[in-house]
């Protein structure tokens, strides 16, 4: 279906790591503190731990949404607390005045929409001089709790998360009972952009530009927003028909793997890694 007209964005729904700031230290450590968790408390070999770490991420969202998946028992407080709570974050993070005024002259609610757990968000936040833009944080427990209450969560799915179209159900009834047409997705991973722009959210892909996945924009930076969609400050509709360009063949900056990932350990990748970016969306969009 083509659409001829937009109608005007009222909302904006945005990712936080990555997104909001961009620091590969802090999400190498990240992937770091992942691994060990999974080879000291899940016992997984720590040779095969890299692959399938990347192998889980791919497939499932998330490299804990894999896990559980898979039949490892996580507890969730315990897995957040030790991948993130051990971060210096004070080294990483530091206060982004510019963006803060460029999110505050915006005049549309705004809400964080991630997977990670609140403590998480809120120390990013804080650090960034970011919080009191945002109405409030839509996070790892807000969606397991709503989606737990709902009947989502079951054997074939123990943990709803990006870029399952169900927790964006659930991010936009969180946040108001936003509809798709009139909301303004932000995030620099092409997979959750797919969900977000198959569901019908103007879709911005963040961090990268020339990558081959439905999205409306995309854009090297947050601070990029004023001269890519200055519609925004303007109260106009969003235009309509603007096509992402397909990423150059062998550009890794196509891969839609975050940094937290890390590259496997042997310089190999794990085959189920290997499929497209299209085709891992499709498996976990269609996932109830």
């Amino acid at each position: 279906m083509t659409i001829t007209q937009r109608p005007q964005v009222t909302a904006i729904l945005c990712d936080l790591d990555d997104c909001l700031y961009q620091n590969h230290e802090m999400q190498y450590n990240v992937a770091e503190n992942i691994r060990h968790y999974m080879a000291e408390h899940l016992s997984i070999d720590v040779d095969t731990v890299a692959e399938l770490c990347a192998d889980l991420y791919l497939n499932y969202g998330t490299t804990l949404a894999g896990l559980v998946a898979s039949g490892y028992k996580v507890d969730y407080e315990d897995w957040h607390a030790r991948v993130h709570g051990s971060l210096p974050y004070e080294t990483y993070l530091h206060p982004d005045p510019a963006l803060r005024s460029l999110l505050d002259s915006i005049p549309l609610p705004k809400w964080v929409f991630t997977n990670a757990d609140a403590k998480h968000a809120a120390r990013c936040l804080d650090l960034l001089g970011l919080s009191s833009c945002f109405q409030g944080v839509i996070s790892f427990e807000e969606v397991m709790a709503e989606a737990a209450q709902q009947g989502m969560v079951h054997h074939g799915c123990p943990v709803v998360c990006k870029p399952n179209r169900q927790a964006f159900d659930i991010a936009m009834q969180l946040a108001g009972g936003l509809q798709p047409g009139t909301t303004l997705w932000l995030d620099d991973s092409a997979r959750n952009i797919t969900t977000g722009h198959r569901l019908g959210l103007y879709s911005v892909l963040v961090g990268r530009t020339g990558v081959a996945c439905p999205s409306d924009q995309q854009i090297r930076s947050m601070h990029d927003l004023p001269a890519a969609l200055p519609w925004l400050w303007q109260g106009q509709q969003p235009p309509c028909g603007i096509a992402a360009a397909a990423a150059p063949e062998g550009d890794e900056s196509a891969l839609p793997l975050k940094a937290a990932i890390g590259k496997p350990s042997s310089g190999k990748v794990h085959a189920k890694a290997s499929c497209t970016d299209d085709e891992t969306i499709e498996a976990v969009y269609a996932a109830t």
